[in-house]
């Protein structure tokens, strides 16, 4: 009997009206995640929000370390800690997202739900080109048509067309992104310990230039003055010069030279090349170590070899009774080379976002925090050329003017970052600035090799040294084409980015020479190093013995 009363019950329950669900009682589309949740979406966060510099400073190579001046243990400690600060509030950027979202969306109507879903494409955009940024920053994309606004329009634009077409499709894409923003957040369970690790590893202090006392040079003893200009093409400055530019310098030091024409290039990178024509070795790859070493290979799987500076070139001239001097940018040359050179300077890239090695960690950290967003999206072109831009060569030549100046020091080498692009001067002006072309570039090296001849030609020694103009790699066209800092006069000179020409440079004037010869059959870069050997020896001492010993290689 009860349970058949149960049952009328029930039938008389189902035929009552229920009342239609209110607006407010609409579930979210993007419901509350947990804190734990949370803290791995804003993490992943931080990471797209933070410094692309964290990739470069955590990479196995260690060329971050190598490249820059030590000890790099403030910024790796600013690194991380922005990277907690930005993981805490990306946590709660997404908390407050989720609730207002929520919120919102159970205050509005259909007709409104689409819009207040696009919060989430805004965020999502911004991530998207913040992390763009950060690619940039860290050198793994340098293509001048990418930019951090391009991507973040692309990324938040893209999800509004899909919301408009679609919403529920809208929802699983969002969905699925914060889930990818969410995974890369575990990587931050490791990058954080092994920044921490990195920044107590042990660092010596560089010093980024130093000058021995020496005595007078030995009556009638010779100098060498080898001046190394940073991808200068032959073919550009010789076979194929841009109509118009004006290059006497070269052209001058051309018709008193040993030219060879048909150098054959041992690499495409200078921290490869350089070091190789020092050691006598080819090198295809180079890492730094911790400490700010250097490592390379002579074979894609070959073993890897710590660089010795008692085995460089002038390790040898200082056993033959050189004194040595060295101006150079890029390469750590004061820490590798530290017992083997009497006078060295060195100028290696600043860290970037406005940190320094001589900065505290809070200052650092106050630097990267300001420079991250005084301009959230800086994308054009100029702006990123005006960063990139190299104009520390010029107080290379400085400081060059006064080593060749001092004649107690017998072998002098220089390598200037010109006509390394990107273009930064105006050949028509004869200014430096941000922007101009690789021809430009061309201009500039010329107008610098006239003054170090110049300063050579002061010199009481001048009658008795031997001047070597080289490069260490060509323009390399398929680098640089259609990235940040290409011309149209770029374009063009390069025969529309076909025309690369991989010769290196190499002239070689002697005392008193007044002719000229050229080597046309084709010698490698390399064997620059056993040049300037004999050289040093003696054994190569006037244009005849180099011509021979040219025919040889």
């Amino acid at each position: 009997m009860a349970a058949s009363l149960r049952k009328q019950e029930a039938a008389k329950a189902a035929d009552v009206p229920r009342p239609e669900k209110l607006s407010g009682d609409v579930p979210p589309a993007f419901p509350a995640s947990g804190w734990g949740q949370q803290w791995l979406e804003g993490a992943g966060a931080a990471i797209l929000l933070g410094p692309g510099l964290v990739w470069n400073v955590l990479s196995p190579s260690n060329l971050y370390t190598y490249h820059h001046l030590l000890p790099l243990h403030t910024v790796t400690r600013a690194v991380a800690a922005d990277l907690i600060l930005l993981s805490v509030a990306g946590m709660f950027a997404v908390r407050f997202l989720e609730k207002a979202s929520g919120d919102l969306e159970r205050r509005a109507d259909g007709s409104r739900r689409r819009a207040v879903d696009l919060i989430w494409a805004v965020w999502l955009g911004l991530l998207a080109g913040r992390g763009m940024q950060g690619l940039l920053v860290a050198e793994f994309v340098s293509w001048d048509q990418v930019s951090a606004s391009r991507a973040s329009l692309l990324v938040a634009g893209g999800l509004m067309v899909v919301a408009a077409v679609s919403a529920s499709r809208y929802r699983r894409i969002v969905r699925g992104l914060r889930y990818g923003v969410l995974l890369l957040g575990l990587s931050m369970l490791w990058i954080v310990p092994t920044l921490a690790v990195r920044s107590y590893r042990p660092q010596a202090y560089d010093i980024t230039q130093f000058s021995k006392v020496l005595p007078a040079p030995p009556a009638g003893h010779r100098r060498i003055v080898w001046l190394l200009f940073d991808g200068l093409s032959y073919d550009q400055v010789f076979d194929h010069r841009w109509p118009g530019l004006a290059l006497p310098n070269f052209d001058r030091l051309h018709a008193q030279s040993v030219t060879f024409s048909g150098m054959r290039p041992d690499g495409s990178y200078t921290e490869d090349v350089v070091p190789s024509l020092l050691l006598g070795k080819r090198i295809v790859e180079v890492h730094g170590t911790a400490d700010g070493g250097m490592l390379y290979r002579s074979a894609r799987q070959g073993a890897w070899q710590r660089f010795d500076g008692s085995a460089s070139l002038f390790a040898d001239a200082e056993r033959e009774g050189w004194t040595t001097g060295l101006i150079g940018i890029f390469n750590p040359y004061c820490r590798l080379l530290r017992n083997q050179l009497d006078s060295c300077w060195m100028d290696l890239p600043p860290a970037a976002y406005g940190m320094s090695r001589d900065k505290s960690t809070p200052a650092n950290l106050a630097a990267l925090s300001s420079e991250l967003w005084d301009n959230p999206f800086p994308i054009s072109a100029d702006k990123r050329r005006s960063e990139a831009t190299p104009l520390s060569e010029i107080a290379a030549v400085d400081v060059a003017d006064r080593l060749i100046a001092d004649t107690r020091v017998n072998f002098c080498f220089v390598h200037l970052g010109v006509p390394h692009p990107p273009g930064h001067y105006d050949r028509k002006t004869g200014r430096l600035l941000t922007g101009g072309s690789y021809i430009d570039n061309l201009a500039l090296a010329d107008r610098l090799l006239g003054r170090l001849l110049a300063d050579v030609a002061k010199t009481e020694a001048a009658e008795r040294t031997t001047v070597v103009v080289s490069s260490d790699h060509s323009w390399r066209v398929w680098m640089w084409r259609n990235a940040f800092g290409w011309t149209r006069e770029d374009e063009a000179a390069s025969g529309d980015g076909r025309g690369f020409d991989p010769r290196p440079t190499l002239l070689v004037r002697f005392p008193g020479e007044t002719s000229s010869f050229v080597v046309r059959h084709p010698v490698p870069l390399l064997a620059m190093h056993d040049l300037l050997e004999g050289t040093l020896g003696g054994e190569i001492a006037d244009a005849q013995q180099l011509q021979d010993w040219a025919a040889r290689q």
